[in-house]
């Protein structure tokens, strides 16, 4: 049987670290639940619960591309940072500068 009040909390928790973007909050929730977020599945005959799983399963969708546009952001960044590096590496005007 589903724990509703779980998801509810869940969901709630989710919604908020999505909205302020604490990626640590995000990753840390979706790390202690993923049993529970794997376990979930739609019941039949209750469209009640059906809705607050799809209201679970959008805002878990918006959590992971939070993440995943973050570590595309931060990737590039990095990748930025070694070019610049390496160009400024070879560069030897200031070294032999007299």
């Amino acid at each position: 049987m589903l724990d509703l009040s779980q998801l509810a909390k869940l969901t709630e928790e989710l919604e908020r670290a999505v909205l302020v973007k604490d990626f640590d909050e995000i990753q840390r929730l979706c790390l202690e639940h993923n049993d529970f977020i794997f376990s979930l599945k739609p019941e039949k005959k209750n469209s009640v619960i059906n809705q607050k799983l799809k209201t679970f399963i959008e805002v878990h969708h918006l959590a992971i591309q939070l993440v995943q546009d973050t570590h595309r952001i931060m990737q590039n960044q990095l990748f930025q940072s070694i070019k610049a590096r390496k160009s400024v590496s070879k560069y030897k005007g200031v070294k032999h500068a007299k």
